[in-house]
């Protein structure tokens, strides 16, 4: 498993460089597999100044039954702090090739350890799969996976995770669902997109949104 997403774009028509204000869908490169619920990202979605790279998923939590399975940790964080990564292959790429930002985070509570390492209050990093405010071409865009949007400063979340096996820090356990506020948020306040990807004709967000209630009620103070 590699502790960043990586994403390939390889040479976009100049259309793609009006991406940050127009609403526009391009074909890329496919990069190579993340993880097991992860593979390529193949299609690059544009719209209101948000640029979503649209993930395949070999599999994907819709339960929080699965989602609680299949995560060796789950914690209720605050974040702290970020460092936010942006690369370009070469000087001639005008468009970002990786892009990803890794969080500190305070583990206020464990609800599930399997490795056994993490104890109340330890800072730990995480990987998130947005970027925002990154300047293209003299506008600026969010980068995101699927429309994920990053963890906000001082905020507490619940958090599906496991350890990256090449990093010192913490990937989600399931993709795009994997973090959850703890404090109810309206629907348009968790995702940085409008909604548009869908997995097996359901939309990803749907999926988030059944399974953040079921969160709210199982892990409510």
């Amino acid at each position: 498993m590699k502790k960043k997403i990586t994403i390939i774009i390889g040479l976009l028509s100049l259309s793609i460089l009006t991406a940050c204000s127009n609403s526009q869908s391009v074909k890329e490169k496919p990069s190579g597999e993340k993880t097991t619920t992860q593979s390529v990202s193949e299609t690059v979605k544009a719209n209101n100044g948000v640029v979503s790279y649209h993930g395949k998923y070999l599999e994907l939590a819709e339960d929080v039954d699965t989602l609680e399975r299949d995560a060796p940790i789950i914690i209720k964080a605050t974040k702290k702090s970020e460092k936010a990564t942006v690369k370009k292959e070469t000087k001639e790429n005008v468009f970002p090739t990786e892009f990803y930002t890794m969080s500190d985070v305070q583990i206020n509570s464990i609800e599930k350890d399997t490795t056994g390492k993490l104890k109340e209050n330890m800072s730990i990093k995480v990987l998130e799969y947005s970027v925002e405010d990154v300047l293209v071409e003299g506008e600026e865009c969010d980068l995101t996976l699927d429309g994920y949007k990053n963890m906000e400063k001082g905020e507490e979340y619940t958090l599906f995770l496991e350890k990256n096996p090449d990093g010192d820090n913490y990937i989600p356990s399931n993709a795009v669902i994997s973090k959850f506020p703890v404090k109810e948020l309206p629907k348009e306040e968790l995702f940085l997109d409008e909604g548009e990807t869908t997995v097996d004709a359901k939309n990803i967000e749907e999926i988030y949104q059944e399974i953040y209630q079921e969160v709210l009620t199982e892990y409510s103070e």
